[in-house]
Parts: C-alpha cells; structure tokens; sequence
C-alpha cells in the first residue's frame, strides 16, 4: 500500500506537485479499495438447523440415598455394571454437543464416527465400553415403532413382569400402572440409558424392553442402546439431544479442547434422589418409613 503520511493530497514523494483528475481519483479510490483486507466470517460449527435444539442436560443417581431407602434399583444397576455409567458426573458443552450430532456419519449400529473443533471421533461399542467402563455385553435389541423380536425375548412376559397377569402386549404402557420401584427404574432408564425430555407417564416398547433386562437380571447391551439411540436422534429433526455426560467423557478422551467453551455444571437439581421421588408424586409414611404415593390415603401402602 502506498505510504501518504506527511504528504499533501496530489504531491509526489519528491516533492512535486501532481494534479489528479477525476479520473485519476477514480483510479486511485478503487486502488485503494482493492487493497483493503477482507474479513471473513468464520464457518459456522454445524448446519442452521441446529442453532436452535435443545440439549437434555445429565442426570447423576444418589446412590447412597437409594441404599440406605432400601432401593431394588441399586442391585439392579450393578448387576448390570451400570454404576460407573449412573455416576458419571461431567459438565454439560451445548456448542460441542451439537457439533458432535451435527456431524455424525453414517455408519453401522456397532459404533459411531463424528469430529468436533476438527478431532476426529471415531469409536465402537468395545471402545465405548472403556470409555465409560461399563460391560459390552448381553442383549442387542432395537426397534421404536413396536416390540423387538427375536433373541429369545417373550413380549408377554415383559408386560406381565411389569403391570402384572391381566396385562396385554397390545395395550398402551403407562407408569401410573406401575409398581413405585419400577415406575422409579422407568425414571433412571430415560435419563441415563434412552433420555428423553418428558412424557414419562407412558412407558415405550424400548423403555419397557430395558427395564424388563433390568427387572429379571438378563445382561442388556448398554453401549450397543447408547451408540443406537445416539444415530437416532441425529436422524430426526428437533430431537432434544442427550447423553450430555457420556458425551462430555467422550470428547475428554479424543482430547477436544474445552478452552473458553460454554459449560452447564451439574445442579443438585440433576441428582435422581429424594427431591426425584418428590416431584414423581411420592413421599415417606411417617409411620412406617414406606415410600407411597402422596395423595393416596395415609393408611393405604403399595
């Protein structure tokens, strides 16, 4: 670019005057314009079409409470090796969970591949199974529209082992149905495992397929429901997206720097405990320390 400090408009560097036509201003405007630098906008992380989802913040399970109330969920869970997975208890990154989303790629159910802020997220249900140090085994079952099939799994036994012998696999599943333990498991399944944003009065075939593994102590493959649901709520516009923890840990472990990222830390608010069972309808019987639903009569107990 042309240095002008200490020159008058139209004088030359040796001193001579130098008169400029409008043709030469012309010349020299679009000179100068020309050389200014451009400035250009930094590529958006992810499509348009996610600035605006909504992302499920995680939950955490209070472990201790639910031991010392006695609780079936804990047997349950560890049974399954589920613990380290229902403790996890990580931040939540919106702009990081939807770049992660955003650019899943089409792949088989056994894994997932993905980038954020230019690392590559590559992994498979084994890997998945390090990652967050839970079992890769037992039951691989999938299906959102009706019952899966296959794999040795009696549909009719499911709905019987939850809402009991007069219960149909036709009929729709609500939690109002259920016994208090397992309407609590329903809870636990669709904050941790299958997350979703509410609609927890009715129980899904996979919801109910999860607790079913759950309730009898039959291994169901987690990472394999993780992985699965996870292609799932990329395919369909405006899902809530989830697993905020898992994913969290996920990206610690491809080494995606958090810098200057904004977080949602966990609030006492994302603890399943006693303020859980509270909000769920449910309060202690002052009497006999049993949990019982707070507008049934104080002498009736589940």
């Amino acid at each position: 670019m042309v240095r002008s400090k200490g020159l008058e408009q139209g004088q030359s560097s040796k001193g001579k005057k130098k008169f400029v036509g409008k043709k030469g201003k012309e010349k020299a405007a679009a000179t100068t314009s020309s050389t200014t630098p451009e400035v250009i906008a930094p590529k958006p992380r992810y499509p348009e079409a996610y600035f605006n989802r909504k992302i499920l913040v995680g939950k955490v399970l209070d472990f201790d409470f639910y031991s010392r109330e006695g609780f079936p969920i804990v047997e349950w869970i560890r049974f399954q090796g589920l613990e380290p997975l229902f403790s996890l208890y990580k931040a939540s990154y919106p702009e990081l969970m939807k770049e992660f989303y955003a650019r899943i790629l089409s792949r088989s159910l056994q894994g997932l591949s993905t980038s954020v802020k230019g690392k590559p997220i590559d992994f498979d249900l084994d890997e998945l199974h390090t990652i967050l140090n839970i079992p890769n085994l037992g039951t691989k079952g999938w299906n959102q529209r009706t019952w899966v099939t296959g794999d040795g799994f009696d549909e009719l036994d499911c709905v019987r082992t939850l809402f009991g012998e007069n219960a149909d696999p036709i009929q729709r599943m609500y939690t109002r149905n259920l016994p208090m333990h397992y309407r609590f498991l329903h809870r636990a399944i669709c904050t941790h495992i299958l997350p979703k944003a509410g609609g927890f009065d009715e129980v899904t075939h996979m919801e109910a397929f999860t607790m079913y593994h759950f309730i009898t102590s039959r291994p169901i493959n987690v990472p394999f429901l993780i992985v699965t649901y996870m292609h799932s709520i990329h395919d369909r516009e405006n899902a809530r997206l989830g697993y905020s923890n898992i994913i969290t840990r996920i990206l610690e472990c491809f080494g995606v720097d958090f810098t200057g990222e904004v977080h949602i830390d966990l609030q006492s608010s994302d603890k399943l405990g006693k303020g859980t069972l509270g909000r769920m309808g449910f309060k202690k019987h002052k009497r006999t320390g049993a949990w019982i639903l707070r507008d049934e009569d104080s002498n009736k107990m589940e």
